[in-house]
Protein backbone atom coordinates (compact mmCIF):
# COMPACT_ATOMS: atom_id res chain seq x y z
CA UNK A 1 0.00 0.00 0.00
CA UNK A 2 1.47 3.35 -1.04
CA UNK A 3 2.10 6.10 1.49
CA UNK A 4 -0.15 9.14 1.57
CA UNK A 5 2.13 11.85 0.12
CA UNK A 6 3.39 14.18 2.85
CA UNK A 7 5.25 17.49 2.78
CA UNK A 8 8.11 17.76 5.26
CA UNK A 9 9.98 20.91 6.25
CA UNK A 10 12.99 19.67 8.22
CA UNK A 11 14.63 22.12 10.64
CA UNK A 12 18.09 21.23 11.87
CA UNK A 13 19.45 21.67 15.37
CA UNK A 14 22.40 23.55 16.79
CA UNK A 15 25.69 23.44 14.87
CA UNK A 16 24.08 21.87 11.81
CA UNK A 17 22.81 23.24 8.52
CA UNK A 18 20.10 21.98 6.19
CA UNK A 19 22.47 19.53 4.55
CA UNK A 20 22.36 17.24 7.57
CA UNK A 21 18.99 15.95 6.34
CA UNK A 22 20.07 14.98 2.82
CA UNK A 23 20.30 11.23 3.44
CA UNK A 24 16.91 11.20 5.18
CA UNK A 25 15.40 13.28 2.38
CA UNK A 26 16.56 10.76 -0.21
CA UNK A 27 14.62 7.99 1.56
CA UNK A 28 11.55 10.17 2.04
CA UNK A 29 11.52 11.16 -1.63
CA UNK A 30 11.87 7.54 -2.69
CA UNK A 31 8.62 6.95 -0.82
CA UNK A 32 6.89 9.75 -2.72
CA UNK A 33 7.11 12.51 -0.14
CA UNK A 34 8.15 16.14 -0.66
CA UNK A 35 10.94 17.57 1.49
CA UNK A 36 12.55 20.92 2.23
CA UNK A 37 15.51 21.51 4.54
CA UNK A 38 16.36 25.22 4.86
CA UNK A 39 19.49 26.37 6.66
CA UNK A 40 18.86 28.69 9.59
CA UNK A 41 20.65 32.06 9.84
CA UNK A 42 23.86 32.36 11.81
CA UNK A 43 26.08 29.61 10.42
CA UNK A 44 28.72 29.39 7.75
CA UNK A 45 31.88 31.43 7.12
CA UNK A 46 30.08 34.65 6.09
CA UNK A 47 27.06 34.37 8.35
CA UNK A 48 25.60 37.23 10.36
CA UNK A 49 26.12 36.10 13.95
CA UNK A 50 24.14 39.00 15.47
CA UNK A 51 20.80 37.23 15.36
CA UNK A 52 17.98 36.69 17.83
CA UNK A 53 15.85 33.68 18.61
CA UNK A 54 12.95 35.42 16.89
CA UNK A 55 15.11 35.79 13.76
CA UNK A 56 15.44 32.01 13.66
CA UNK A 57 11.72 31.43 14.07
CA UNK A 58 10.93 34.08 11.46
CA UNK A 59 13.30 32.42 9.00
CA UNK A 60 11.31 29.19 9.28
CA UNK A 61 7.87 30.76 9.02
CA UNK A 62 9.04 33.05 6.22
CA UNK A 63 10.42 30.11 4.23
CA UNK A 64 7.12 28.22 4.41
CA UNK A 65 4.97 31.25 3.57
CA UNK A 66 7.17 32.40 0.69
CA UNK A 67 7.21 28.88 -0.77
CA UNK A 68 3.41 28.77 -0.57
CA UNK A 69 3.46 25.50 1.35
CA UNK A 70 0.42 24.03 3.08
CA UNK A 71 -0.31 20.77 4.90
CA UNK A 72 3.25 20.88 6.21
CA UNK A 73 4.74 18.43 8.69
CA UNK A 74 7.19 20.81 10.39
CA UNK A 75 10.04 18.87 11.99
CA UNK A 76 12.40 20.29 14.61
CA UNK A 77 15.51 18.44 15.73
CA UNK A 78 17.20 19.31 19.03
CA UNK A 79 17.72 23.09 19.06
CA UNK A 80 15.31 23.27 16.14
CA UNK A 81 12.51 22.09 18.45
CA UNK A 82 11.87 25.41 20.21
CA UNK A 83 12.28 27.22 16.89
CA UNK A 84 9.53 25.31 15.09
CA UNK A 85 6.97 25.85 17.82
CA UNK A 86 7.67 29.58 17.88
CA UNK A 87 7.49 29.63 14.06
CA UNK A 88 4.15 27.84 14.25
CA UNK A 89 2.59 30.98 15.72
CA UNK A 90 2.80 32.63 12.29
CA UNK A 91 1.84 29.57 10.26
CA UNK A 92 -1.57 28.61 11.61
CA UNK A 93 -3.43 26.22 9.34
CA UNK A 94 -0.46 25.83 6.98
CA UNK A 95 0.72 23.09 9.35
CA UNK A 96 -0.69 19.59 9.44
CA UNK A 97 1.55 18.53 12.33
CA UNK A 98 4.56 19.47 14.44
CA UNK A 99 7.14 16.70 14.77
CA UNK A 100 9.81 16.89 17.45
CA UNK A 101 13.02 14.85 17.28
CA UNK A 102 14.87 15.01 20.63
CA UNK A 103 13.89 18.69 21.00
CA UNK A 104 15.30 21.23 23.44
CA UNK A 105 11.99 22.43 24.84
CA UNK A 106 11.47 24.68 27.86
CA UNK A 107 8.59 26.24 29.74
CA UNK A 108 6.85 29.43 28.60
CA UNK A 109 9.10 32.40 29.39
CA UNK A 110 12.23 30.30 29.80
CA UNK A 111 15.30 30.20 27.55
CA UNK A 112 16.74 27.36 25.50
CA UNK A 113 19.59 27.22 28.01
CA UNK A 114 17.07 26.47 30.76
CA UNK A 115 16.38 23.13 29.07
CA UNK A 116 19.94 21.80 29.46
CA UNK A 117 21.59 20.46 32.63
CA UNK A 118 23.09 23.33 34.69
CA UNK A 119 26.66 22.06 34.26
CA UNK A 120 26.20 22.08 30.48
CA UNK A 121 24.79 25.59 30.61
CA UNK A 122 27.81 26.80 32.60
CA UNK A 123 30.12 25.14 30.07
CA UNK A 124 28.37 26.83 27.14
CA UNK A 125 28.70 30.22 28.83
CA UNK A 126 32.42 29.67 29.37
CA UNK A 127 32.92 28.50 25.79
CA UNK A 128 31.09 31.51 24.35
CA UNK A 129 33.01 33.94 26.55
CA UNK A 130 36.29 32.46 25.30
CA UNK A 131 35.46 33.22 21.63
CA UNK A 132 35.74 36.60 19.88
CA UNK A 133 32.25 36.29 18.36
CA UNK A 134 30.15 34.80 21.21
CA UNK A 135 29.69 31.38 19.60
CA UNK A 136 29.73 27.84 20.93
CA UNK A 137 30.81 24.57 19.33
CA UNK A 138 30.31 20.95 20.32
CA UNK A 139 33.66 19.41 21.36
CA UNK A 140 34.58 16.28 19.42
CA UNK A 141 35.14 14.25 22.59
CA UNK A 142 31.54 14.97 23.63
CA UNK A 143 30.06 14.60 20.16
CA UNK A 144 31.63 11.21 19.42
CA UNK A 145 29.97 9.23 22.20
CA UNK A 146 27.23 11.51 23.51
CA UNK A 147 25.78 12.55 20.15
CA UNK A 148 26.58 9.74 17.71
CA UNK A 149 27.77 6.75 19.67
CA UNK A 150 25.76 4.38 17.47
CA UNK A 151 27.80 5.16 14.33
CA UNK A 152 31.18 3.93 13.16
CA UNK A 153 34.15 6.28 13.48
CA UNK A 154 34.17 7.34 9.83
CA UNK A 155 30.49 8.30 9.90
CA UNK A 156 30.96 10.22 13.15
CA UNK A 157 33.99 12.10 11.82
CA UNK A 158 32.20 13.00 8.59
CA UNK A 159 29.19 14.30 10.54
CA UNK A 160 31.39 16.35 12.87
CA UNK A 161 33.22 17.91 9.93
CA UNK A 162 29.91 19.42 8.78
CA UNK A 163 29.22 21.29 12.03
CA UNK A 164 29.40 25.07 12.42
CA UNK A 165 29.97 27.28 15.47
CA UNK A 166 26.59 28.44 16.78
CA UNK A 167 25.66 32.00 17.86
CA UNK A 168 25.08 31.85 21.60
CA UNK A 169 22.80 34.86 22.11
CA UNK A 170 19.57 33.08 21.01
CA UNK A 171 20.16 30.46 23.74
CA UNK A 172 19.73 33.18 26.36
CA UNK A 173 16.49 34.81 25.20
CA UNK A 174 13.27 34.11 27.10
CA UNK A 175 10.73 32.56 24.71
CA UNK A 176 7.15 33.78 24.98
CA UNK A 177 4.76 30.97 24.11
CA UNK A 178 1.45 32.61 25.07
CA UNK A 179 0.16 32.49 21.50
CA UNK A 180 1.49 28.98 20.85
CA UNK A 181 -0.16 27.69 24.03
CA UNK A 182 -3.57 28.55 22.61
CA UNK A 183 -3.00 26.72 19.32
CA UNK A 184 -4.18 23.17 18.73
CA UNK A 185 -1.65 21.62 16.36
CA UNK A 186 -1.35 17.83 16.14
CA UNK A 187 2.04 16.90 17.54
CA UNK A 188 4.36 13.91 17.37
CA UNK A 189 7.54 13.11 19.28
CA UNK A 190 10.28 10.84 17.92
CA UNK A 191 12.47 9.30 20.62
CA UNK A 192 15.81 7.79 19.53
CA UNK A 193 16.30 5.40 22.43
CA UNK A 194 20.12 5.60 22.49
CA UNK A 195 20.20 9.41 22.68
CA UNK A 196 22.67 10.13 25.51
CA UNK A 197 23.48 13.81 24.89
CA UNK A 198 22.25 14.52 28.42
CA UNK A 199 23.01 12.34 31.46
CA UNK A 200 20.61 9.51 32.20
CA UNK A 201 18.16 10.42 34.94
CA UNK A 202 16.12 13.58 35.46
CA UNK A 203 17.81 15.54 32.63
CA UNK A 204 17.49 12.88 29.96
CA UNK A 205 15.61 13.97 26.82
CA UNK A 206 12.92 11.33 27.12
CA UNK A 207 10.42 11.47 28.77
CA UNK A 208 11.23 15.00 30.02
CA UNK A 209 10.94 16.70 26.63
CA UNK A 210 7.97 14.58 25.59
CA UNK A 211 6.10 15.85 28.63
CA UNK A 212 6.84 19.44 27.57
CA UNK A 213 5.56 18.73 24.06
CA UNK A 214 2.01 18.23 25.32
CA UNK A 215 -0.35 15.56 24.04
CA UNK A 216 1.76 13.83 21.39
CA UNK A 217 1.98 10.74 19.24
CA UNK A 218 5.12 8.98 20.48
CA UNK A 219 7.29 7.19 17.91
CA UNK A 220 10.16 5.11 19.30
CA UNK A 221 13.19 4.14 17.26
CA UNK A 222 16.69 2.89 17.91
CA UNK A 223 19.40 5.47 17.42
CA UNK A 224 21.44 8.34 18.79
CA UNK A 225 20.91 12.10 18.78
CA UNK A 226 22.49 12.22 15.30
CA UNK A 227 20.32 9.46 13.86
CA UNK A 228 19.97 11.38 10.58
CA UNK A 229 23.57 10.28 9.93
CA UNK A 230 23.68 6.92 11.68
CA UNK A 231 20.35 5.54 10.41
CA UNK A 232 18.74 7.86 7.84
CA UNK A 233 16.43 5.15 6.49
CA UNK A 234 15.17 4.33 9.96
CA UNK A 235 14.61 8.00 10.69
CA UNK A 236 12.70 8.43 7.43
CA UNK A 237 10.40 5.58 8.48
CA UNK A 238 9.90 7.17 11.90
CA UNK A 239 9.12 10.54 10.32
CA UNK A 240 6.46 8.96 8.10
CA UNK A 241 4.88 7.30 11.13
CA UNK A 242 5.04 10.56 13.06
CA UNK A 243 3.60 12.76 10.29
CA UNK A 244 0.90 10.56 8.76
CA UNK A 245 -2.76 11.51 9.43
Amino acid sequence: MADTPLTFVLIHGSWHDGGCWRHVEAHLRERGHTTYSPTLPGRGPDANLRISFQDLADAVSGFIVEAGLTEVALVGHSGGGPIVRKAAEKLGDRLSRLVYLSPLLSQNGQTVLDSVPPAYGDLFKQMAAATPDNTVMAPWVVFRDGFIGDADLATAQAAYAELHPEPFAPFLEPINLDLFAGMQIPTSYINPTEDTVFPLGEWRFFPRMAQLSGASRIVQMSGSHEVMYSDPKGLAEALIKAARP
